[in-house]
């Protein structure tokens, strides 16, 4: 159990540790300025430049950009006054785009989605997108009304009864592949296509349906010019919450068909927790890491399996050949975003 502003009730979250020491590369004197969100945000972003060898004077600032996506908010919740975006610019002195999005739980992939289009078009040659997620009370409090578990959560299982809010943050550095071979960096993967769908037939607080998410997927694989049994490893946003789970899981078998008993499904949300706005590039950040070790991870909390939700679920980590990798995510409101990812 934990509180946000240590009074009471507390609730049944994932929230980053008291022991949490911010990046070495924020001024301690700009550490005590930003709040939990931001701090986490600006983390990340520094991390994701620092992995991807991009440091000061890599390249023209004015043809750096930053997309990034809005932290989920209650209903009624003040917005952030200043995007975590602005201040990934402004730390890193990018004179290009910073565009924020907004999309609820969907709203970091869909700065994904906008980072990969900008780069392709060449309206920038490079772009941090990605987003940070900090749990505030009005925030929980709202949540605990929309599906939050008091317990731990359970993807795909049975006996899924919620998700559990979690805070986080993950940027990716996005480039073109030309660019990225001249000045000798690592590719870590490739992103091969993007589904993006508005589902306008539902409620502003209701996820999508397993219709609209299978369409979402076929969008992606269709952009990339891929079929079905090429994905090795589907990595969904379910998260406990059966709603998300049917329709990750419907949509899925809808779209792969009998290709759904053999690519492997798995989810960060039963270990990491659902977090937000985060949880896409999160999702994305398991894809790479998957990728990387050529290794699959398990589902946390999962054991018993819906009946009629016959999907290759991955029980356990185990070495794994993967070269594709999808992730999708959604947002409450009708948002629908699937990354598809190749090495």
């Amino acid at each position: 159990m934990w509180s946000p502003d240590d009074a009471e009730p507390a609730f049944f979250a994932a929230a980053v540790g008291e022991d949490y020491r911010p990046n070495p590369n924020i001024p301690r004197n700009l550490v005590h300025f930003l709040d939990r969100g931001s701090l986490l945000a600006l983390d990340a972003a520094l991390q994701a430049i620092d992995s991807a060898g991009l440091g000061a004077g890599a390249g023209d600032s004015r043809r750096f950009a930053v997309v990034d996506g809005l932290p989920y908010r209650a209903p009624g919740q003040p917005a952030i006054f200043v995007p975590y975006g602005h201040l990934v610019a402004r730390a890193l002195g990018i004179r290009g785009s910073a565009v924020s999005l907004a999309g609820g739980e969907a709203s970091g992939a869909l700065a994904i989605a906008a980072a990969a289009r900008m780069v392709a078009q060449g309206d920038a040659g490079v772009v941090i997108a990605g987003a940070g997620q900090g749990l505030q009370r009005p925030l929980l409090d709202h949540l605990q009304s929309q599906g939050a578990a008091t317990s731990f959560a359970r993807p795909f299982d049975a006996a899924h009864a919620g998700f559990v809010p979690a805070e986080g943050a993950a940027y990716l550095v996005i480039e073109s592949e030309a660019h990225a071979r001249e000045r000798g960096a690592t590719i870590a993967a490739r992103i091969a296509g993007i589904g993006e769908t508005f589902d306008s037939a539902v409620e502003p607080l209701a996820l999508s349906d397993a219709t609209e998410v299978g369409r979402t997927m076929q969008a992606a694989l269709t952009a990339a010019g891929y079929l079905q049994n090429q994905v090795d490893l589907f990595v969904a946003g379910a998260d406990g919450r059966q709603s998300y789970d049917f329709s990750d899981g419907y949509g899925a078998m809808r779209t792969f068909g009998r290709h759904a008993y053999f690519a492997g499904v798995t989810t960060i949300a039963g270990s990491a927790g659902q977090a937000l706005a985060a949880g896409g590039p999160l999702s994305l950040v398991a894809a790479l890491e998957a990728m990387r070790r050529q290794e699959v991870f398990p589902i946390g909390g999962f054991e018993t399996p819906e009946k009629d939700l016959e999907l290759a679920y991955v029980k356990a980590a185990r070495a794994e050949r993967v070269d594709c990798v999808m992730t999708s995510a959604m947002g409450v409101g009708g948002g629908n975003v699937v990354v598809l990812l190749t090495r």
